[in-house]
């Protein structure tokens, strides 16, 4: 086998190594599709959050999608530049720029959710037992919990 020397920490056998697998084909597969707008997953994500949210600033953007301030300060960057948001000054708090998105960025969320959506029907992800989704939302929360704990 190609990674004998990794078994026991990593094995394609284990559901956390699986699980693994699966996230960075997913984010593989978006990355591909929005490449096709000039977009990457975190500008898409970016947009998402920012049509989300009424009063969003980089700061905001950037724990909320756990990025550092460098990277959501690129992401805006680009995404400000090719005018699918805009920058405007707080009316809270002067000192500040919120995030809002421009006509073609609002224009581009059913986009997103389309893309999401062929994976998922690709993927047979709405053919799942509700059963075996509610176990694993079960232990999503119970892995969030348990790194909250440290």
């Amino acid at each position: 086998m190609k990674f004998e020397k990794t078994m026991g920490f990593y094995d394609s056998n284990r559901l956390g190594d699986i699980l693994f697998i699966f996230h960075k084909n997913h984010k593989k597969y978006l990355n591909d599709e929005l490449s096709r707008y000039d977009l990457s997953l975190i500008q898409a994500l970016c947009i998402l959050m920012i049509h989300e949210s009424d009063e969003l600033n980089q700061k905001d953007l950037a724990q909320g999608l756990y990025l550092t301030k460098g990277a959501i300060t690129k992401a805006v960057k680009k995404l400000e530049d090719g005018k699918w948001i805009s920058r405007e000054r707080s009316v809270h708090d002067r000192r500040h720029f919120v995030l809002k998105l421009t006509e073609k960025g609002e224009g581009f969320i059913p986009v997103l959710y389309e893309i999401n959506k062929d994976w998922e029907t690709r993927m047979g992800l709405n053919d799942l037992d509700p059963e075996f989704m509610k176990t694993f939302s079960e232990l999503t929360l119970k892995s969030i919990d348990l790194n909250l704990k440290k």
